[in-house]
């Protein structure tokens, strides 16, 4: 797993967060929720190639304090010692959350592996977070286990594909025929934890109008990295700076705020420094299609703009998503759209 970038990524963590966390509490929210979260490319008129990142899908249960469905809470409170989260902090946000993505190659309708373009991958996941915020900055911790290679990616798609043709009465998108090639086809374990740091620049902010921020994150287990990124945030807010939801699928560091009734527009840059990709890279079960560290981006770029609206119990996002290429062959970028909505009860 190339242990040169393992030991200079798990080298920064006493670094890029420490941090004193015993600030005065904005408290996070004492309501609680769920949050349906969907990434698919078709989400961005004109340019649904349904190829590279294809599709994410998350549902998230939120709540404050030790309620709700939390089986990794062991493994979560160990990784948020790291970060000198108090395990028994009664103002931590907790939440738990099952998902999916897939990602695929540019040709669906080869049923030969294809040894130039990414392979098909898919994962299935459940994580389990905790969140603890102030006014000024918010530690998270974060543990997932899933299962890669599975089938339900490849039913998924061909049955969307197969709606979407007949609703359009049309021979596109094709049937995708290389799912059997993916990376641990067949289902294999894996796991992550992902550790992240954000904070707000008052200085730069004007509360309720305008604020800019920054997260620092390191991810260990099927996907390796060490992030770093900006947002900034403009119109009627009345959350904190930690709440912004920018990709709950992938990222997982966000945290729902308690419910108001406010809009903003945002926009958020990061670069990720790739350690390990599962995805591209494959893991211990033998995969067809894979890539070595050499062939793969060493860094990685990603973005996005857009718009949330709150009001009553409920919250609306929808944003546009853009990722540079996780290949040195391949140029190309991914996009793709997504929707977001969050209910307090």
């Amino acid at each position: 797993m190339h242990l040169k970038y393992f030991s200079i990524l798990s080298l920064c963590l006493s670094t890029l967060f420490s941090t004193d966390t015993h600030a005065e509490e904005s408290n996070p929210g004492k309501d609680f929720g769920f949050g349906v979260y969907v990434d698919q490319d078709l989400f961005i008129p004109f340019t649904n190639e349904d190829r590279d990142y294809t599709m994410g899908l998350a549902i998230e249960f939120f709540w404050a304090k030790d309620k709700g469905l939390y089986p990794l809470d062991g493994l979560v409170r160990s990784a948020g010692k790291w970060l000198g989260i108090d395990a028994e902090d009664k103002e931590i946000v907790y939440s738990f959350m099952l998902g999916t993505l897939a990602y695929t190659p540019d040709d669906l309708a080869d049923e030969q592996p294809i040894y130039d373009d990414r392979p098909y991958s898919s994962l299935i996941y459940l994580s389990n977070k905790r969140v603890r915020a102030d006014n000024d900055s918010a530690l998270a911790a974060e543990v997932s286990i899933g299962i890669l290679g599975t089938s339900m990616a490849r039913e998924f798609q061909s049955g969307f594909h197969s709606w979407y043709r007949d609703f359009d009465n049309s021979d596109e998108p094709v049937e995708p025929m290389g799912w059997d090639h993916q990376i641990s086809n067949g289902g294999e374990l894996t796991m992550r934890v992902r550790l992240s740091k954000s904070e707000l620049y008052p200085t730069l902010s004007v509360p309720g109008r305008f604020d800019v921020s920054s997260t620092v994150g390191l991810s260990l287990g099927f996907q390796t990295n060490l992030s770093v990124g900006g947002a900034i945030r403009f119109g009627s807010i009345k959350s904190s700076f930690w709440s912004l939801p920018f990709d709950p699928v992938n990222r997982g560091s966000f945290i729902p705020f308690k419910a108001v009734d406010e809009w903003y527009f945002w926009t958020v840059l990061r670069t990720h420094l790739i350690g390990y990709d599962t995805l591209l890279q494959g893991q211990f079960r033998d995969s067809e299609v894979t890539y070595s560290y050499d062939e793969i981006e060493p860094l990685v770029y990603d973005g996005a703009f857009g718009f949330t609206w709150g009001i009553g119990s409920s919250q609306f996002t929808f944003s546009a998503n853009s990722k540079t290429s996780d290949l040195k062959h391949d140029s190309r970028k991914q996009t793709w759209g997504s929707v977001n909505y969050i209910y307090h009860f």
